[in-house]
């Protein structure tokens, strides 16, 4: 069962969507990240692939400003709605159903910019993208101090021009945070 750890939320259960679409993060990871992440209030946040939702509300429940939420499948985006509506979210929340790459080209032409920025893409993606493809692309959308905070499923041997990177490893998930600026 999802539900969000701590804050404004705590306890609320989160729906997820039937089916293999969504392999949501787990309690444990979740709160390693935001453990790791500590205050982040106030933050303007980016979820790709967001799925029902659990990191960028999980977000919104510890005093983020606002958090863009990017999910391409209909079905799972009106799961991650419902979610947001439930948690009383949906006026901090930007939704955009569109294939990822797509919404960050209109993200980067509207000038945002966020201080964190989560990105759980389908290990599938991984057969044709490595973890430094996926920081190029939303290096232009980070603020100078941002941090993003990405899944993956294998070992990172190299760090990232201008990204100071702190990797846990679970089981067959990794999780890495890169943090802009600490080279």
């Amino acid at each position: 069962m999802l539900q969000v750890l701590t804050g404004e939320a705590k306890g609320r259960k989160l729906k997820v969507p039937k089916g293999r679409t969504v392999r949501p993060t787990t309690s444990r990871i979740k709160k390693t990240i935001f453990d790791t992440l500590g205050d982040i209030s106030g933050f303007k946040v980016l979820d790709i692939f967001a799925g029902s939702g659990g990191l960028g509300i999980e977000a919104l429940s510890q005093g983020a400003a606002h958090v863009t939420f990017i999910e391409k499948n209909p079905l799972v985006y009106r799961v991650l709605r419902e979610n947001l509506h439930l948690c009383g979210f949906l006026d901090r929340a930007n939704l955009i159903c569109a294939h990822y790459e797509g919404a960050l080209k209109r993200l980067k032409k509207s000038g945002k910019r966020f201080d964190l920025v989560f990105i759980d893409p389908p290990y599938i993606l991984y057969r044709r993208k490595q973890v430094g493809d996926f920081i190029s692309q939303l290096s232009e959308l980070l603020e100078e101090d941002g941090t993003i905070v990405i899944e993956h499923n294998y070992r990172i041997e190299n760090s990232i021009k201008g990204f100071k990177r702190i990797t846990k490893p679970f089981g067959g998930t990794h999780l890495s945070l890169f943090r802009r600026g600490d080279e």
